[in-house]
């Protein structure tokens, strides 16, 4: 059976609680493919990446497409196989996290707006917005080549501008890593949340304004998305 898939953070999650993100309207325009989202909230993008090639390794290749709409550069991850909490005090998601079916989670998750002793701790004394990209920078380059070396349809696109912004091409820690992306792999647009803002002509929910709705991710795949897949199926 073919296969459709898809991670990102929240725009990305599927189910989501309120609204049909955009891998769910992909999905149905794709109804002979298998869904599998990786997608969840608030993850940066290094479990993006890791979850990604790791479904991929057990999945046909020639009948899999992967979309990926990459996070916030300043989401941070780190494995730990001694964390045992499970609840994250700060939001919904169980912490640490994990994709490696049938293990325990390992993967904490840190985010600097979150007041748990990992994330307090992170952005305190490690953090540092140069090394946040270079780290999404390596993340995407290793998922591009994981994905070119075994001949997989993909497309990637962000969730903001601020994940990707044209400086990186010009920083001397980060120019030769940018110049690497293979850009003509990204669906035409900055970011999702740029092009619902500019160019969806519908406006946000009013409850999250930072999250798009359910019409705009149905008029991103339709408008955006799917002419890109199209090409690609």
């Amino acid at each position: 059976m073919p296969t459709l898939l898809t991670s990102g953070c929240s725009f990305s999650i599927v189910p989501s609680i309120n609204i049909d993100t955009w891998p769910r309207h992909l999905a149905r325009l794709l109804p002979k493919h298998k869904h599998i989202s990786k997608a969840m909230g608030s993850q940066g993008n290094g479990l993006i990446s890791r979850s990604i090639i790791y479904e991929c390794s057990r999945i046909k290749h020639s009948e899999l497409l992967v979309g990926i709409m990459w996070s916030g550069p300043d989401r941070h991850d780190f494995y730990n196989s001694r964390v045992t909490y499970d609840r994250n005090i700060d939001n919904w998601i169980t912490n640490p996290t994990g994709f490696v079916h049938n293990q325990p989670p390992s993967w904490v998750i840190c985010n600097v707006h979150w007041t748990n002793e990992q994330s307090k701790n992170y952005y305190k004394n490690f953090h540092d917005n140069t090394g946040a990209y270079i780290s999404t920078l390596e993340h995407i380059l290793f998922a591009q080549m994981y994905l070119k070396i075994n001949n997989i349809k993909y497309f990637m696109t962000t969730y903001m501008d601020e994940v990707l912004p044209n400086t990186l091409a010009e920083h001397p820690h980060t120019e030769h890593l940018y110049r690497q992306i293979d850009f003509d792999s990204f669906l035409p647009v900055s970011s999702m949340y740029t092009w619902c803002k500019k160019s969806s002509g519908l406006p946000f929910p009013e409850k999250v304004a930072s999250h798009p709705s359910t019409e705009q991710h149905k008029a991103f795949v339709d408008r955006v998305v799917w002419p890109r897949v199209q090409n690609l199926t």
